[in-house]
């Protein structure tokens, strides 16, 4: 089994079931080239209303049947699964639908505690892809709430402070690249884009391969020459078995120092023992993060 988390929602699935699509709020997951389940989500305030958003579903899927189903006419094992749902706080309403070539079963749910509104579906061919979908939907989890936010897609996984929220992303052969972004202070989350005013950006990367990036140069080296953001040449960097290190304020003068705006930089970068990668984890911005908590994301970051 393999469990995706991303953005604050996870789901475990079958090993053979990959992510062919892949968005800030979603993600679709395909087995041998078949669509067998998309899920997508978002936030709201207040109360939700599930009988609206199946009837916009219906609009937005033009051609396809689709209706809400009673609890009597819910397959026994998704009953199962809803119900082992129910109990962590989430309320679901399920749904069926069919084209002339596909039908599917899923379920429009939402999360009081959190607000998360989510719409989970699973493409069915036959009966036995009705228990593997409510398997896989009993392992829905809603990490929004807590403290500190995991995360694991394509191999990759990591944890960090729920403060910081998703920027952007990138998975290109070779270099994978996520982004994260803290604001100063909770209203100017709200007010300004991520990455804009006041705030830190915290950014996890893999390349591979280690053993041709590397080939002739050591690791500190590389990143001075390659890194994006490359670390400052006034900040040093120490470099010991485990990897390479650096920390430091790479922009400073008295005037940003009497306007708070210094610049500053954290960073770790290391080979993996596995899969031939080379792992970095950069903090930068007005806002310095403790060693403490920069370590413990660190060492939290691996590729599997």
């Amino acid at each position: 089994m393999v469990e995706y988390i991303w953005n604050g929602v996870g789901l475990t699935t079958p090993d053979a079931w990959e992510p062919s699509a892949l968005e800030r709020d979603g993600f679709l997951l395909e087995d041998q080239g078949q669509p067998v389940c998309e899920l997508k989500w978002s936030t709201v305030q207040g109360s939700f209303n599930f009988k609206k958003h199946i009837k916009r579903l219906v609009k937005e899927h033009k051609g396809v049947d689709m209706q809400g189903v009673s609890e009597a006419e819910t397959p026994n094992v998704w009953a199962k699964a809803v119900a082992r749902l129910s109990e962590s706080g989430i309320i679901l309403h399920s749904f069926v639908w069919k084209t002339q070539v596909h039908r599917g079963l899923g379920a429009v749910m939402h999360n009081p505690a959190t607000g998360l509104a989510a719409l989970v579906q699973f493409f069915i061919t036959s009966p036995a892809d009705e228990v593997v979908a409510a398997e896989t939907l009993s392992t829905l989890r809603d990490y929004s709430g807590g403290k500190s936010v995991p995360w694991a897609m394509f191999g990759l996984s990591g944890r960090l402070p729920a403060a910081f929220k998703l920027e952007t992303f990138s998975f290109r052969p070779g270099h994978y690249t996520i982004k994260f972004w803290r604001a100063k202070s909770a209203k100017q989350a709200g007010k300004l884009p991520a990455g804009k005013g006041p705030g830190t950006s915290l950014v996890f990367q893999r390349f591979a391969p280690a053993s041709v990036l590397l080939k002739g140069t050591e690791l500190d080296q590389w990143l001075r020459d390659m890194l994006d953001p490359t670390p400052h040449e006034s900040v040093p960097m120490e470099s010991s078995e485990a990897g390479v290190a650096w920390a430091g304020i790479a922009t400073k003068s008295m005037l940003r120092s009497l306007l708070r705006r210094e610049v500053h930089v954290k960073g770790q970068a290391w080979r993996t023992d596995t899969g031939n990668a080379i792992l970095v984890v950069t903090a930068t911005g007005n806002i310095p993060v403790t060693g403490e908590a920069f370590n413990d994301m660190c060492e939290s970051y691996e590729f599997v």
